[in-house]
């Protein structure tokens, strides 16, 4: 894989990274404080109602968990395998999360919760790793961890540890921050019509994708040119 290549495929994952992050901001500002991009707060949640007997809002959050569930399942599916590498069926689950960012516009807010909680799972079911890396694109307190114990290695004296194994999952978690944000602005402007430009947007990464996997020369990162396999 070319320098550029790799350089496009990090900004191809940051930019999923920046959608999640204002997707899941929104989510959480606008509909009914809910996450959708991780379900760990919200199996909290079930152990809490489970304690006090609220049983309608368990099925509110289990609803969520299994539509994010779901998204995963479905995506493990289509891509069959753990190994990354730069697929067709990548660049269409990215299209067609695109598509389906426009239907929460035309439905009510119960079930824009569930497709978003399933789009987010969709999503953080495509395994994908930047040399080596995994790279986890919807939620954060991995990419946390891993700059933490990063610096951790480093501060002990390790100066094996290669700096990408600390700024990726920087890149990540600055790409979350900075899609939250714009996340919220824009969508205090334009209210719902926000999740046309989400979609669009999902579009132009899905062919940036497409773009970056025509160019490149190793598809399954193996060191060997794809002509010579």
């Amino acid at each position: 894989v070319h320098k550029m290549d790799k350089k496009i495929l990090l900004i191809w994952m940051s930019l999923l990274t920046m959608l999640a992050g204002a997707v899941n901001a929104i989510s959480v500002g606008y509909f009914s404080a809910t996450t959708v991009s991780h379900v760990t707060g919200l199996i909290s949640k079930v152990s809490i109602f489970i304690t006090i007997g609220s049983w309608e809002f368990i099925w509110v959050s289990l609803r969520v968990i299994l539509a994010f569930f779901l998204g995963a399942l479905l995506t493990g599916f289509i891509t069959g395998e753990r190994a990354f590498e730069l697929k067709k069926r990548y660049g269409f689950i990215i299209i067609s999360l695109g598509l389906l960012f426009i239907i929460p516009y035309f439905i009510p807010e119960d079930y824009a919760i569930l497709l978003l909680a399933f789009i987010m799972g969709m999503q953080n079911g495509m395994i994908v790793s930047f040399k080596g890396i995994v790279v986890r694109m919807t939620h954060m307190s991995g990419n946390v961890t891993d700059l933490a114990v990063f610096l951790g290695y480093r501060l002990r004296g390790n100066k094996n540890e290669d700096r990408k194994t600390g700024l990726i999952p920087f890149i990540a978690i600055i790409s979350f921050l900075i899609g939250g944000v714009l996340g919220v602005l824009v969508y205090k402007e334009i209210g719902d019509v926000f999740f046309f430009i989400v979609s669009g947007l999902y579009v132009l990464v899905g062919i940036l994708y497409f773009i970056t996997r025509s160019r490149c020369i190793d598809k399954n990162f193996n060191g060997i040119p794809d002509e010579l396999e």
